[in-house]
């Protein structure tokens, strides 16, 4: 596990996500309006790309990220960089979902809202398969901590992006209309139907093309996007405040 848990301070809250592919204009998620994001899509359509450049923007904005990877492989272009810790095995996955939650509850119950943390989650579809085979009781607790943190983490400043399929969303607690109802939604690769329709998605918007995908904010029915990707060292600098996003 690797940690350097303290950013510099800056006051900036929205992550670009790309560009309307109707209207050509820049599509940021502001955290102050839709605190947390729901991403899904087929393995190698590009999601643990974007959440890779979410973390990256995050980081020079000046908010503190924790990093969920169990592929242990997705995230390595932004390891060792300032304000960002990176949990790999079910293990350190679980103390540092834990220790999020903890912060958050720990902020509840002081009244202090603390500088702004995400918690950037991967593949929950993977957690799920590993703790179907047994062994994880740990990891499985620690990932239901996510459905709290969803209901409650934005008043005190504390947000996640996660990617799941329907089927670990509704293992974990996460794929009732309580939860969806509160996270903004980015759907790529043609998942199943099942998901686009619990979102409220009109499958006539999804492209197989990869790099684009449908963003849904709460209330809304979703808007066509191309996503925006960089390069493994334009991640480093975008972290590091070098270039923007």
């Amino acid at each position: 596990m690797t940690s350097n848990r303290i950013p510099q301070a800056h006051n900036h809250h929205h992550l670009a996500l790309g560009t309307d592919l109707d209207t050509g204009e820049a599509v940021t998620l502001d955290l102050d309006q839709h605190p947390h994001l729901l991403t899904a899509g087929w393995t190698g359509g590009g999601v643990s790309s974007l959440l890779c450049r979410l973390a990256a923007q995050a980081l020079v904005d000046g908010t503190t990220v924790t990093v969920i990877d169990p592929k242990q492989t997705s995230f390595e272009n932004l390891d060792g960089l300032p304000g960002l810790t990176i949990g790999r095995s079910p293990a350190e996955i679980a103390e540092e979902i834990r220790l999020f939650h903890a912060e958050m509850m720990r902020r509840h119950t002081s009244g202090e809202q603390g500088p702004r943390r995400l918690l950037v989650a991967d593949e929950l579809t993977q957690m799920r398969a590993r703790i179907n085979g047994g062994g994880h009781a740990e990891l499985d607790a620690a990932v239901r901590l996510l459905r709290p943190i969803v209901l409650a983490g934005h008043s005190v400043g504390c947000h996640l992006a996660l990617d799941a399929d329907l089927e670990a969303l509704r293992w974990f607690g996460l794929g009732d209309r309580d939860v969806l109802n509160k996270v903004a939604t980015v759907v790529m690769g043609r998942p199943s139907r099942q998901l686009l329709s619990r979102l409220g998605i009109d499958p006539a918007l999804i492209s197989a093309e990869r790099g684009t995908g449908v963003l849904r904010l709460p209330g809304d029915k979703g808007r066509r996007l191309a996503i925006g990707y960089l390069a493994d060292a334009e991640l480093r600098a975008l972290a590091l405040g070098v270039i923007h996003s």
